[in-house]
């Protein structure tokens, strides 16, 4: 009997599956971070970030997903983040996306002051997706992420600049 139910379940959503053109991309990234650092007096500390990274995903026409490596003097950042890409009837073109995302990752610090120098984090971004060419793209984009785990480490926020080729 379980044997019909899973043969019966599978051609019956295989109906209803449909197949999704995704695009694979590759770009560089300039991010401008700012993060709220907690000291022994209880003041807030900001310490502010440029990092450059590199960065992987897949997208299709509602979603997109991506890895991305930053990295400065004082900070390295590895990031998860899925997006949905908003309003497209709204605007009428797809020269022009903006979306909503979610991301996770972890942070780690180079601050001889911090007695924790690594954190995960998750947090929010919005951005605006420009395409330049049917291969390249600009992201702008504006993340917010608390920490989890860190009890020095309040939250980062900043502007990122992407710059995305998909073959």
């Amino acid at each position: 009997m379980s044997r019909i139910l899973v043969l019966f379940l599978l051609t019956f959503s295989s109906l209803f599956a449909q197949e999704v053109e995704e695009f694979p991309f590759i770009g560089v990234t300039v991010s401008f971070d700012s993060t709220d650092i907690l000291t022994t007096k209880n003041n807030i500390d900001t310490l502010k970030t440029n990092n450059i990274g590199i960065r992987y995903g897949q997208q299709t026409v509602d979603w997109r997903s991506m890895l991305t490596y930053n990295r400065s003097s004082d900070q390295k950042t590895f990031t998860a983040e899925i997006d949905k890409i908003l309003l497209d009837e709204l605007f009428g073109t797809s020269m022009l996306r903006p979306y909503l995302g979610f991301a996770g990752g972890i942070v780690r610090y180079d601050n001889q002051n911090l007695l924790n120098e690594s954190a995960y984090f998750l947090g929010l971004n919005a951005g605006l997706i420009v395409y330049a060419t049917d291969n390249i793209d600009a992201d702008i984009a504006y993340h917010y992420y608390e920490t989890l785990d860190n009890d020095e480490i309040a939250n980062m926020q900043g502007a990122t600049f992407s710059v995305h080729y998909f073959y």
